[in-house]
């Protein structure tokens, strides 16, 4: 009985946190928080100094475990590295600065606008830019002097090595064993679709597989085109099966039903097989000549032109601006707390798209201040004479911070307002005006953004979407150009070269689904019910392509060979047409004007590879199935379907 009552319970963890990847991260911080606020302090104490020179020390354990995620060694004592000296140097800096007002209040909205330019470019950079804001702020709030700068850099180094203490010894990262649990996660995901078919599973084993698909990225496996496939296999007849099961006079709910738990035992089967030492070794000494082979086929230039094309102006400037008009009210309300005006700007801002993205955000961050401060407030008098069980309530809410602060937001902003109130508390600071003033900034914060992302060059939900949308199809279009071209020779850059335009299909619909978060969260999604069909036809899409672009992938659907001239040229020229049109309809002018070139590819794919003429007929039945999904709704309601989206999201 407690062994299935055990069993039970992990697997609600589990199906809660995909491969309990944010339960390992949020213990990670939790103790490198714990080490490194015990030695400090107690240094501090033994030699009669301020404790707040310890702050930078373990600010810095509480930041960087969120973003020191590397598999291999050297990687990751190099993101350690560069977190640790990007926060040690911003923070002198700003300690500096603090003596010169206005110079400090420019040097806060240069990090903040080079932050937020610079958020997409890896989690280095993102760590950077959140370790970097928060420094900044330390450094102009405590205005340190020469001599405590040089004291809080001293005791700062506690930091990195207590974080790796905990993150190579105590908690260490094991990617092989994360990637089985996020395996188990999906599958348990997989058979709550196949018992209860729904639009709220469908979108939990979505981000199961997105969860899976992090872990994979973290083992960099030579397998990584069969795990992906397995995973989009599974989501495929996921969605299929709720499908059918929608339609029960259909009498495809069973066949379904049945094809749903294929995908589920092989995918399971692939998880035990990279359970066993043999596959763990594959696993470990293919992960360098797959990094070696992928850097190979990226020159410096594209490399650059990519890192470029990360670059977020906009969201920048908006951020910035923001930021500047936060200031000056911040200022007028509290010479001192300003700062959380200004730092509600740079977290509102970060990783949002579009208004909607933006209004979200700021709304779960007004939730979760008020809800935290509330709560503060009743904490902090009970617990001023508990040493012990205020460093439990301590501890407790850094862990509540990194578990949620990623992934569901409000509640991260709850912890962290309930441990900046006991700090506070703690240092002798009066609860009440304290409490008002940060829910003041906040709110100023939060009104700032929500006004400049209303008025300031606004991208609405719905223009997002289609233009992630418009990417996708501009990917997969690329993808059955380069996979029916029979014209190239040479077999080692032609895998090359569809291996870079699959991983760039597969980059386009995670940034599909990333933009369609907020709507699923505002159930618009559930209440236009298109929008969810396309995207499973869109997996379909996803799936055959992968096959398409893939010869063992090929070998391994044990596809019967078909006659070359009922397909040949003539599907793929249907599919172009279907995609070309879909990206005119999405993307405006660009697609129209990349039509014209890709019926001259069509037209010259007359010498299709017959083993491609199965997977072609499969892609062009799913490409068929998308067009209609995507245009079968009249254009009125259409209109009327964006301008809900818009509605929620201005």
């Amino acid at each position: 009985m407690i062994t299935a009552a055990f069993s039970r319970l992990s697997d609600r963890l589990l199906v809660a946190d995909p491969g309990l990847t944010r339960l390992h991260i949020a213990l990670r911080v939790a103790l490198a928080c714990l080490l490194t606020g015990t030695v400090s302090i107690a240094w501090t104490v033994a030699h009669h100094l301020p404790i707040t020179l310890t702050a930078p020390g373990v600010l810095f354990a509480m930041v960087a475990p969120l973003f020191v995620r590397d598999a291999r060694r050297p990687a990751w004592f190099g993101s350690l590295f560069i977190l640790y000296v990007c926060g040690s140097a911003l923070f002198a800096v700003a300690g500096v600065l603090s003596r010169y007002p206005l110079a400090g209040d420019a040097g806060f909205l240069i990090v903040m606008f080079v932050g937020m330019l610079c958020q997409a470019c890896g989690p280095r950079a993102l760590g950077c830019a959140l370790l970097g804001v928060v420094c900044f702020y330390l450094g102009l709030y405590l205005h340190p002097t020469s001599l405590h700068i040089a004291q809080s850099l001293l005791l700062s180094v506690f930091g990195p090595l207590m974080v790796t203490l905990v993150g190579r010894v105590i908690v260490p990262m094991r990617a092989a064993a994360r990637f089985r649990l996020a395996v188990h996660t999906v599958t348990l995901r997989a058979s709550r679709v196949l018992h209860a078919p729904g639009a709220a599973h469908l979108s939990a084993l979505n981000e199961a597989a997105l969860a899976l698909e992090e872990q994979l990225a973290l083992l960099t496996s030579a397998h990584a085109g069969t795990i992906r496939e397995r995973i989009v296999e599974v989501e495929v007849a996921a969605g299929q099966h709720a499908f059918a099961s929608a339609s029960p006079a259909d009498g495809r709910k069973h066949s379904s039903a049945d094809v749903l738990r294929h995908a589920i035992v092989r995918l399971s089967a692939l998880a035990h097989r990279a359970h066993t030492a043999q596959a763990q070794a594959d696993i470990s000494g293919r992960a360098a000549a797959g990094a070696s082979v992928g850097t190979a086929a990226q020159s410096l230039a594209q490399r650059f032109a990519e890192w470029r094309t990360r670059l977020c102006w906009l969201p920048a400037a908006r951020a910035t601006t923001a930021a500047l008009l936060a200031m000056l009210i911040g200022h007028s309300l509290s010479p001192e707390r300003w700062f959380w005006a200004v730092i509600t700007t740079f977290v509102v801002f970060l990783g949002t798209r579009s208004r909607a993205d933006t209004i979200y955000r700021g709304a779960q961050r007004v939730a979760g201040t008020l809800a935290g401060a509330l709560v503060s407030i009743l904490l902090v008098a009970p617990l001023h004479d508990s040493p012990v069980l205020l460093v439990a309530a301590m501890v407790l809410c850094v862990f509540g911070w990194a578990y949620y602060i990623l992934n569901a937001y409000a509640f991260g902003v709850f912890f962290i307002t309930v441990l900046v109130g006991l700090v506070y508390g703690e240092l002798g600071f009066a609860m009440g005006p304290l409490v008002e003033m940060r829910i003041e900034e906040v709110l100023v914060g939060c009104l700032v953004s929500f006004a400049v992302a209303i008025l300031m060059m606004p991208l609405a939900a719905t223009r997002h979407v289609e233009t992630r949308l418009s990417a996708v199809l501009g990917a997969l279009r690329d993808v059955v150009r380069l996979a029916a071209d029979s014209a190239r020779a040479d077999g080692t850059a032609r895998a090359s070269q569809n291996a870079l335009a699959m991983r760039k299909l597969d980059r386009s619909w995670h940034d599909l689904r990333i933009a369609l978060r907020p709507l699923q969260t505002q159930r618009v999604v559930v209440w236009n019910p298109d929008v969810e069909l396309a995207t499973g036809s869109l997996l379909c899409c996803l799936h055959w392509a992968r096959v398409l672009s893939d010869p063992a992938q090929r070998e391994a659907q044990g596809e019967v060979a078909l006659n070359a001239a009922e397909v040949g040229a003539a599907r793929l020229e249907s599919i172009v047409e279907k995609l070309d049109s879909l990206i005119a309809r999405y993307a405006g002018g660009a697609g129209v004007r990349v039509e014209t070139n890709n019926r001259n590819v069509g037209t010259q794919g007359s010498g299709v590879d017959a083993e491609l003429t199965p997977a072609l007929a499969q892609l062009d039945g799913a490409v068929a199935q998308l067009f209609d999904r995507l245009t079968q709704p009249a254009d009125g309601a259409r209109r009327v379907f964006n301008w809900a989206l818009r509605g929620r999201s201005a």
